[in-house]
């Protein structure tokens, strides 16, 4: 027969693989957004490989209205970014069990 310890045990073991199944799902979902950003950076690095010089966008008077990056500081700024994802990645990679164990907790 069941008693109130048995009872509140299982209790206690269902709300944990509860909590470690939404830590995990939270987790993949993290490294999913990484990813995206990383395709997103990809794609920018193609355009910026691809982009000329700009002169296209002058207007009359050989003068712009407004600025656009040029080619190489989008492909700077392309390069900072990777750099910066690959440190968090590499962060997230490193923590991944504490993020799970903790559940994301502060």
């Amino acid at each position: 027969m069941a008693t109130a310890s048995d009872t509140y045990r299982a209790a206690r073991d269902w709300q944990r693989r509860r909590a470690d199944n939404r830590a995990i799902a939270r987790f993949a979902e993290f490294w999913a957004a990484l990813q995206q950003v990383g395709d997103v950076l990809a794609e920018a690095e193609k355009l910026a490989k691809n982009a000329g010089d700009g002169s296209s966008w002058r207007g009359a008077g050989g003068r712009r209205h407004w600025n656009v990056a040029t080619a190489d500081e989008v492909r700077s700024a392309v390069r900072g970014c990777r750099n910066s994802l690959r440190v968090l990645s590499g962060q997230a990679k490193r923590f991944e069990p504490e993020l799970i164990v903790k559940d994301w907790r502060r």
